[in-house]
């Protein structure tokens, strides 16, 4: 690799990550699609390539494209609920992939959300709110008319908005209740759970096969309250270690056992009231690899 194309991958190397990351949700294929895009760009001559970010950045949404319109087989196939792959943004090092999100944070929540917009809708959407493109620009990328991609995000935002659900990062009012929530599972606390969860909070857990999970939501909160009361008593039996993270821009839980994280719990907000209204257990190990104990 020439020392002009050290310096471009070292210079974009984040961006393209924390781009792909939002497109598909999963550290490895985001990973595996910068990669591959860097590796197409040595093939080419980059003194030939006027605009380098714009090129890459077209490059890595082709890849993404092409990546989501194939998951959906995938997603079909797979053993219980598929969540998108978690990522810490609390580290120290230096490593883009494991800190790229602490500038531009986007939470858990809207990364599920946006696992119900069509591959278009959601290349276009993070396109525009997250680089700030403008509509000529992702037209461009997308060979699509400006007033196409225009619709396309009315829509992704028609379905992001229906939703209902707060996906915003609000790390303060997170960590409060976290470490409500921990309090309350740790002394199996049934009322206390109640409190804390919205009437209609529905729970949903990812072990991908690889592990035990719950294959389906659990609505309701007594049903969850329910099960995480179940649950501790395991944890307690294991000497679970419970540690508050940052995780996609704002407080989430680590489970861990002997050092190992074997779970990663996010939530997302009542926009209303100080309660949880959803909970993301992602239990399958394969999800958990970029995970480390804190010291």
């Amino acid at each position: 690799m020439t020392r002009l194309m050290e310096d471009v991958y070292r210079q974009y190397k984040s961006l393209m990550f924390s781009l792909a990351y939002r497109m598909l949700g999963s550290v490895a294929e985001a990973e595996d699609i910068v990669q591959e895009t860097f590796l197409a760009l040595t093939q080419s001559d980059i003194d030939d390539i006027q605009h380098i970010k714009s090129y890459l950045c077209k490059a890595v949404t082709n890849r993404c494209l092409d990546t989501m319109k194939s998951a959906r087989w995938k997603r079909e196939q797979y053993v219980g609920e598929w969540l998108p792959e978690p990522l810490a943004d609390d580290a120290t090092g230096s490593d883009p992939l494991q800190s790229v999100l602490m500038e531009e944070s986007v939470s858990y929540g809207l990364l599920v959300l946006l696992e119900t917009l069509s591959p278009d809708e959601r290349v276009v959407y993070v396109l525009r709110t997250a680089l700030g493109y403008e509509y000529s620009t992702i037209a461009e990328i997308l060979n699509k008319s400006e007033a196409a991609c225009r619709k396309l995000l009315s829509r992704a935002q028609q379905k992001l908005n229906g939703a209902g659900l707060q996906v915003e990062v609000q790390p303060e009012r997170s960590k409060r209740l976290v470490e409500q929530l921990i309090s309350a599972i740790s002394h199996a606390d049934s009322q206390a759970l109640v409190q804390l969860l919205s009437e209609d909070a529905v729970l949903i857990s990812d072990g991908g096969g690889k592990t035990r999970a719950a294959l389906h939501p659990i609505f309701s909160d007594q049903r969850i309250v329910a099960f995480l009361t179940g649950i501790w008593r395991k944890w307690e039996d294991a000497r679970v270690d419970l540690q508050i993270r940052s995780i996609n821009g704002q407080p989430g839980l680590i489970v861990a056992v002997e050092g190992q994280p074997i779970r990663v719990i996010s939530l997302v907000l009542n926009p209303h009231e100080d309660r949880i209204e959803r909970i993301y257990f992602v239990v399958n190990p394969e999800k958990l690899t970029h995970f480390s104990p804190k010291a």
